[in-house]
This record gives structure tokens, C-alpha cells and sequence, in this order.
């Protein structure tokens, strides 16, 4: 009886010693698990984190779009008004000088002029003494 009562006690601490292995087992496969499952709560927060970034970013993105935009038109409007301006005093110039030219001509012909009757004068006041 003796044997198989210790047979019986082998058997029995053979079988708390698996059990215990499978609770070991089954604690280490919930404490997985668990930290499976916070993993996983984190990846959606971060998730949603990473949504809100994308979401604020495309708001900065079209805001800075339209500044772009706006600084453009502004850009070209100012360019177009340079362009006639600078034109309008080129033909401004350009007329200064054709008029500058022509009064030099003028004066040209008038100083011309004055030089034929002074010398006409002369040479009558020579031929009369």
C-alpha cells in the first residue's frame, strides 16, 4: 500500500506541477494579452493623435495656399502697375527729348538767321561808306 500510495502522491505532485505549469502558462498568455490589448489602445490614441496632426497640417497647408495665392495676384497686380508706369515715363521721355530737339532745331534756324541779317547788315553798312 505503501508503494502505492506514493505512486499516488508522485502522481498527484506530477499533476500540481503540470497545473501549475499551465497556470503559469495561462498568466503569462493573460498578462500578454493585457499588455496586447493596451498596445493596442495605445496605437489608437496615437492613432487619432496622428489623425488631428494630419488634419491641422491640411488646415495650415490651405491657409498658407491661400496666402500664396493672395500674394501672387498682389504680386502681379504691383508688377502690371510698374510696367505702366515705367512705360508712361519712357514715352514721357521720349517726348522730352523730341521736343528738345526740335527747339534746338529751331533755335538753330533762328540763330541762322540773325547771322544772314547781321552779315546782310553789314556788308550794307560797308557798301555805304
Amino acid at each position: 500500500m505503501e508503494v502505492v500510495e506514493l505512486r499516488e502522491s508522485e502522481v498527484q505532485s506530477e499533476i500540481l506541477q503540470r497545473l501549475t505549469r499551465v497556470e503559469t502558462k495561462l498568466d503569462l498568455q493573460l498578462d500578454a494579452r493585457d499588455k496586447a490589448g493596451e498596445a493596442l489602445e495605445s496605437a489608437k490614441s496615437a492613432h487619432l493623435r496622428l489623425d488631428e496632426k494630419c488634419m491641422r497640417l491640411e488646415e495650415i497647408e490651405s491657409h498658407y495656399d491661400n496666402e500664396i495665392r493672395l500674394l501672387n495676384a498682389r504680386l502681379e497686380a504691383e508688377t502690371a502697375s510698374l510696367v505702366a508706369r515705367i512705360e508712361a515715363e519712357s514715352r514721357a521721355s521720349a517726348e522730352r527729348l523730341k521736343t528738345e530737339q526740335n527747339e534746338r532745331k529751331s533755335d538753330r534756324h533762328w540763330l541762322v538767321g540773325i547771322m544772314l541779317t547781321a552779315g546782310s547788315l553789314i556788308v550794307a553798312a560797308i557798301k555805304l561808306f
